[in-house]
C-alpha cells in the first residue's frame, strides 16, 4: 500500500495494483463458474485464465473442441473482443472495489501458436453523471 495524500479526515490510502492481483483472479474464476456457457465448455478454469501484474492471460486451448470450432476458429480476433466486453462489468466492479478511478488492463489471448494482445481502459468513477469507458 502507499499513502496517496492528506485530507481533513486523515490520510487516504490507495492499494498498489500488485496487491490486488489475486483478488481479480478470484473474481474472474467466479465469473466463469457462474456463466453456464463458459463453465460447461472450459476444461480447467485455472489454466484458462491467469492474472498477473502484467496482463490477464487466456488460454483458449482449455475450451472444448466443439466450442473452439464454433466460436473461436471462425474469427479469433472478434471472439477476443467479445470476451473483453463480457468481462467489462467484472473489471468495472473490481476497479471500483479497489478504489481506483480507472485502470488500464492488458489482455493476452493464446490459441495454439496464435497470441493476440489487447488493451482496455476501465473507468471506476463516473464523469458527468454516467460511467465512461475507453
Amino acid at each position: 500500500m502507499r499513502k496517496s495524500g492528506y485530507t481533513p479526515e486523515g490520510y487516504l490510502w490507495q492499494l498498489e495494483y500488485r496487491d490486488t492481483v489475486r483478488l481479480l483472479q478470484e473474481k474472474l474464476l467466479l465469473f466463469i463458474r457462474l456463466n453456464e456457457k463458459l463453465r460447461n465448455n472450459i476444461g480447467n478454469p485455472s489454466r484458462f485464465v491467469s492474472n498477473s501484474v502484467e496482463a490477464i492471460e487466456f488460454n483458449f486451448i482449455e475450451f472444448s473442441e466443439g466450442y473452439r470450432l464454433k466460436f473461436i476458429e471462425p474469427d479469433f480476433d472478434k471472439y477476443c473482443m467479445r470476451l473483453m466486453e463480457l468481462l467489462e462489468p467484472v473489471l468495472t466492479g473490481f476497479v471500483k472495489e479497489i478504489g481506483y478511478g480507472a485502470h488500464g488492463f492488458r489482455f493476452r489471448f493464446r490459441y495454439g501458436s496464435e497470441v493476440l494482445e489487447k488493451h482496455k481502459s476501465i473507468w471506476g468513477i463516473s464523469h458527468g453523471g454516467e460511467d465512461q469507458r475507453a
